[in-house]
């Protein structure tokens, strides 16, 4: 009996995805979630701890301070 290969399932996924994506994607379990773009950013080292902390304060993420301060800075 042959074993499936995983290249194969990649393979058939790809082709079952469609190639144009709009602004929000949809998760498998129906969760919208907006399209996000990975890049890097530098920071001091006493601002990145001190950010850190601070969200662990919040209970929230590094990443979602960032982009609260975004939003607030740049969009409101």
């Amino acid at each position: 009996m042959a074993k499936t290969n995983k290249m194969g399932d990649f393979a058939k996924t790809i082709s079952k995805e469609s190639v144009l994506k709009s602004p929000v994607q949809e998760n498998i379990k129906g969760v919208v979630k907006p399209v996000e773009k990975t890049f890097l950013l530098s920071l001091q080292e006493h601002k990145l701890t001190a950010l850190k902390q601070k969200a662990l304060d919040q209970k929230t993420t590094v990443r979602s301070l960032i982009n609260s301060a975004i939003d607030e800075k740049f969009f409101k």
